[in-house]
């Protein structure tokens, strides 16, 4: 009797920076039951991927786990998959990363498991060609892809069920496919309907064996809403696996592993970049995406729909790195640490000690490599702060392993164009802190690194439009609900709390420090968190001519620009002027901003304002605050939105260890608003915390001692130090 081979691989990942009690969760609702199922039924077997993340957070709080899986493993129910030990998408990290990566996982799984893992997790199938080389030379045999690569190629859908081979350089890599119809139905239809889609694999022009793969999350068997009750309340992973057992000799499970091992392949295949279908629509800028979308609906009243729909795709998983200026900086920020990691490693003589923090700066260093926090789909990622904290933390503490390692002393200076925008960045590198000035977008300073609390102060991100957002609008009107039974996370219906929408504001700028505004004097702090300023934007945003004296102690830049501003019909011509000096002291880090604007005599008064972007995580957590000197001390939270007085404001955060004091001279007026995304995740559109803006405004009558309005001054400093009780 002819026979099909069906063969799952269910990946398992937790984001570096991820909350314990969400992993304890998912381990409880996903992780466990799942195991604890299969050994209920011997007789299904599956391949399975954990990352390494989430491998060491299970051994140091669920050790029993891995007692369960010894078991299945030794009698060949389960193969385990190996893959990058932090899950990072493997084409933008540099080969030797690459190779770090998937090393330390097979370690991992040889020293705990006894096994070697021979097929690898590709990170959310993000497959360019040239990944086939370093795989290779890797030690991987075999990865699966989403069907769409293959049909992709030119390959119909009748010849999926099965592996090909593709190589790089001569190096082989077997290519398995995973069916994207499966993903759709396990665990979202009956399991009848899975039954009967395999069942159509017995066509008689069909291999003699052939393969139905699926490649997809474990977390979809109980981790995602609804899907415990579903899949264990309701017993359907239990009846789809008593569907198989019943099957007769048609329908057999088996690993990837044994399948490659004992069938022939069906080729040789070369597969153009691609990732599955929905992050290639992701991926896209707005309006292209909105434009995909229109011609898959489009196509899909025409006859033959499929035959459009095979070639309509979206874009590249890069261009999250452009769609994303936040993630792109990260990105540059984590190549940068890994050219400096494997210059010190080629740099003699080596000792135990320098060993150690070669070992504790490459850890980290792949560790800042995890995925999720550099880009956006249906979970959280690029827009949960806590992530983007949790790669950041480990990326400053790589970077403080390596500054050990060089045995630097005093700060450097880097001029390049290191993210790769076209426009030249001054970096300052020293012991106790790092930044990013930008010349280019007004001056700003785009990262603040304080190292002894492993922080990134700014982390903040761009309230800009995404294609759900006119969903967001529509179902702010009212309460969604969902059914009881999923459909695919991709579709489901997503709740939003009212009045969400009246937190679709966009910024104009990116979220910068030492941005400068010039406006109305009339304005008033609701309008500089409406986004109503009115600001000169060549000031605020456009290109400074920067110059540097480089002391050993105190990096000084002087940054200049000069434009026109209207105001009051009039146009006046203005000169402005930064001085930014940094300096360590101990265990302090001191930002010394001093502004000048020159402006040409005029009826209407204006204002001027330096903005700070900074973000602490927590808006109203305890421990976490604002204090103003004005007054008496008066404490809010960090969600604070209004005015507060001063010439001194202290920002502290009792719980990562950091304390910030602002003083500013003239005493200005403190402007202060929450920057609030509107993003989609798991749960639903939510509204998350980004830091707060805060802009120190002076009006006229703050300079006093001003020659007659026309040349203005102030000073902004800033120091930051470990919090101490």
């Amino acid at each position: 009797m002819a026979q099909i081979s069906l063969a799952l691989l269910l990946h398992s990942h937790q984001p570096v920076g991820n909350f314990d009690h969400v992993i304890e969760e998912t381990y409880q609702r996903a992780y466990c039951p799942f195991v604890d199922l299969l050994e209920e039924h011997p007789k299904i077997r599956v391949s399975l991927h954990y990352t390494g993340f989430l491998l060491e957070w299970i051994e140091k709080h669920h050790p029993e786990f891995f007692s369960k899986l010894h078991p299945l493993i030794d009698r060949g129910q389960v193969e385990l998959f190996g893959g990058g030990f932090y899950e990072p998408i493997l084409p933008v990290i540099s080969d030797r990363d690459k190779r770090a990566q998937i090393h330390k996982l097979r370690e991992f799984i040889e020293s705990r498991f006894g096994v070697t893992p021979r097929g690898a997790w590709l990170t959310e199938r993000v497959w360019e060609p040239s990944l086939a080389k370093p795989l290779a030379e890797a030690g991987v045999e075999y990865i699966v892809l989403d069907d769409t690569h293959f049909t992709l190629a030119g390959l119909e859908a009748k010849s999926l069920s099965g592996y090909y081979y593709t190589e790089d350089s001569g190096l082989p890599l077997r290519l398995i496919p995973s069916i994207k119809s499966l993903r759709y139905t396990i665990p979202f239809r009956e399991p009848a309907e899975t039954i009967e889609t395999l069942r159509g694999g017995l066509a008689s022009d069909a291999p003699a064996r052939p393969l139905f793969a699926m490649g997809d999350d474990l977390e979809k068997f109980g981790g995602w809403p609804h899907t415990f009750e579903h899949c264990y309340t309701n017993r359907w992973l239990k009846r789809f696996y008593e569907q198989i057992e019943s099957a007769g000799d048609w329908l057999q499970m088996t690993t990837l592993g044994d399948y490659v091992d004992s069938n022939p392949s069906l080729g040789r295949v070369y597969l153009p970049t691609a990732s599955y279908e929905e992050m290639m629509t992701w991926a896209l800028p707005l309006e292209a995406a909105r434009e995909l979308r229109a011609c898959l609906a489009e196509s899909d009243g025409l006859p033959g729909a499929d035959r459009f729909h095979r070639f309509l795709r979206g874009g590249l998983w890069r261009n999250f790195l452009a769609k994303y200026p936040e993630s792109n900086q990260i990105h540059k920020l984590m190549l940068d640490v890994s050219r400096r990691w494997e210059a010190a490693a080629l740099a003699g003589p080596s000792s135990p000690e320098r060993s150690r923090a070669l070992a504790e700066a490459e850890n980290h260093l792949l560790a800042s490599q995890c995925n999720d926090a550099y880009w956006h789909g249906v979970f959280g990622g690029l827009y949960t702060p806590h992530l983007r904290a949790g790669i950041l933390q480990h990326l400053i503490r790589a970077e403080g392993a390596l500054d050990r390692i060089e045995g630097a002393t005093s700060p450097s200076i880097v001029r390049s164009d290191f993210d790769c925008d076209g426009s030249e960045e001054i970096q300052v590198r020293d012991p106790l802190y790092g930044l990013v000035l930008r010349p280019a977008d007004g001056g700003t300073i785009s990262s603040m690194r304080f190292k002894p609390a492993d922080i990134e102060l700014v982390n903040s991100l761009t309230r800009r439009p995404e294609e759900y957002h006119d969903e967001v609008r529509e179902k702010a009107k009212g309460h969604a609900t969902r059914g009881a039974v999923p459909e695919s996370i991709h579709t489901e219906d997503r709740p939003a709390e009212p009045h969400l929408a009246e937190f679709l504001r966009y910024d104009r700028y990116a979220r910068h420090v030492f941005r400068s505004y010039v406006f109305p004097a009339a304005k008033q702090w609701q309008d500089f968190e409406q986004i109503a300023l009115e600001e000169c934007p060549q000031i605020a945003a456009g290109p400074w001519t920067a110059g540097a004296s480089e002391g050993s102690e105190t990096p000084e830049f002087f940054l200049s620009t000069t434009t026109e501003i209207t105001a009051g019909g009039n146009r006046r011509k203005i000169r402005a002027g930064k001085w930014i000096a940094t300096s360590a002291r101990g265990e302090t880090w001191r930002i010394d901003c001093r502004s000048r604007f020159d402006l040409e005599p005029g009826a209407s008064p204006l204002a001027f304002g330096l903005e700070l972007v900074l973000n602490l995580l927590a808006p109203d957590a305890f421990g976490r605050y604002f204090l103003a000197s004005a007054k008496g001390s008066r404490f809010e939270p960090l969600k604070f939105r209004g005015e507060l007085a001063g010439s001194r404001l202290l920002i502290a955060d009792e719980w990562q260890g950091v304390k910030i004091t602002i003083t500013a001279d003239p005493e200005p007026r403190w402007w202060i608003a929450p920057i609030e995304t509107v993003s989609q995740a798991v749960e639903g559109f939510e509204r998350v915390y980004q830091g707060s803006a805060i802009l120190a405004v002076w009006k006229p009558e703050a300079f006093s001692n001003a020659e007659p309005h026309t040349t203005l001054r102030s000073r902004l400093v800033i120091n930051v130090e470990p919090w101490k009780a």
